[in-house]
């Protein structure tokens, strides 16, 4: 430990680098999804273009759920900077608008965008919309789709039951 430097000034500058790390990796994070977004409209890959998987919906979801979070990351790192006595601490409807609300937005659009449905078209899951299973089915091959659907199933069925 640093001389003169007290354990809770220590523990609070711990706290700060935290948070400033956390918005690190999570830009970092956001420049790749942007790089992937970029790659693959520059592509024009089958798959993207697929009407059945909605590629820019859950980028856009993915886009706003971040800018969100970043909003928040941001705000707890200044919160934290300025200390117990601080001017945002001393007004509770900041940590409402910049923390309670902001969260709750992003709750919001992962559960109007299920981020499953990319799992579920992949043939990793089961995709279930407006309390109706919808299964994609290719139809030069629907029987061996079913089959590989059916063997994934059962295999994360056996996982599951390990736990």
């Amino acid at each position: 430990m640093a001389q003169g430097a007290s354990t809770p000034t220590l523990g609070s500058n711990i706290v700060v680098a935290g948070l400033v790390l956390q918005l690190v990796f999570f830009s970092f994070f956001t420049i790749v999804a942007m790089n992937f977004h970029i790659r693959i409209n520059t592509q024009q890959t089958t798959l993207y273009s697929s009407k059945e998987f909605a590629w820019l919906k859950h980028l856009v979801t993915l886009y706003i759920a971040s800018a969100l979070i970043m909003v928040r990351s941001t705000f707890r790192v200044v919160e934290y900077v300025q200390g117990n006595d601080g001017f945002l601490l001393g007004y509770e409807y900041f940590s409402y608008i910049f923390d309670a609300y902001l969260m709750l937005g992003v709750m919001t659009i992962f559960n109007v965008v299920q981020p499953g449905e990319i799992k579920a078209l992949l043939g990793g899951g089961n995709l279930i919309k407006n309390g109706v299973q919808l299964r994609v089915l290719n139809k030069q091959k629907p029987l061996e789709e079913y089959a590989v659907a059916t063997k994934v199933r059962g295999m994360a069925e056996e996982i599951e039951g390990y736990w």
